[in-house]
């Protein structure tokens, strides 16, 4: 009963630290500096005492990185206090899940129910805004859905997700223009046009990274130009004769 309350202290804990540790501990080289805690003393021993306790206690396991200097929600001290093979089983048992965890994996499922609603949202808030709104969301926390989208290798499915997004958006537009009564036409175009423009100055910093190691490097091309091109061939084209 004990080593079961202990991976399930071990999971729910460890699940509770949360976002940057597939860059932060790994890339900082913070792993390795806390097994866990007390709870690596009877394993320790029993491996430098081989030879006298009898066959070996088992693999030496993985170092499992900290979050603030503790394994939050593991208790080091009950898994000490068991000592054997019950503090072996419960470590195996809380570094499989931390580790697991620190994975980090973004499946497709996770970012489709997750990632790409919040860049969704956030994407038709700026497409909609008029210049000198005040636009309720937080520019860090879309930020970091992209950087950890492209980390988890989603960067041609965000792409596609967002030029459709855009695309759908232009066709309103257009269509809205079209609808237009003579007299307002021109002004309503030069709105539209201005708003558009606006929003790609927070759009196409918003996706940077997206840009820098999808765009850029394996499509050879730019997201802005990409994106002013959507206007010019959704809006613009289907209107100059109109205009002029």
């Amino acid at each position: 009963r004990e080593e079961e309350s202990m991976e399930e202290e071990g999971g729910g804990g460890c699940e509770a630290m949360m976002d940057d540790q597939n860059h932060n501990n790994w890339g900082a080289g913070g792993y390795g500096r806390h097994l866990l805690g007390p709870a690596a003393a009877p394993l320790g021993d029993r491996l430098l005492r081989g030879a006298a306790a009898g066959p070996p206690a088992g693999p030496e396991l993985p170092a499992v990185p900290e979050a603030n200097g503790v394994l939050r929600g593991c208790e080091p001290g009950a898994a000490a206090g068991k000592g054997g093979t019950g503090a072996i089983a419960a470590a195996i048992n809380i570094n499989a899940s931390t580790s697991k965890f620190l994975m980090n994996v973004i499946t497709i499922e996770d970012y489709k129910s997750t990632y790409w609603p919040k860049l969704d949202s956030a994407i038709d808030q700026l497409l909609t805004q008029s210049p000198g709104d005040y636009i309720p969301i937080s520019y860090e926390q879309i930020y970091s859905c992209v950087y950890k989208c492209v980390c988890q290798q989603h960067s041609e499915q965000m792409y596609s997700d967002l030029i459709k997004k855009i695309t759908n958006h232009l066709e309103r537009v257009s269509k809205e223009l079209q609808a237009s009564p003579p007299d307002l036409y021109i002004e309503r175009f030069n709105v539209a046009l201005g708003q558009y423009m606006g929003a790609l100055q927070s759009i196409v910093p918003l996706f940077i990274y997206m840009n820098k190691f999808y765009i850029e490097t394996k499509l050879n091309r730019d997201l802005k130009d990409d994106l002013i091109k959507l206007f010019t061939e959704h809006v613009a084209e289907k209107h100059i004769y109109n205009l002029m």
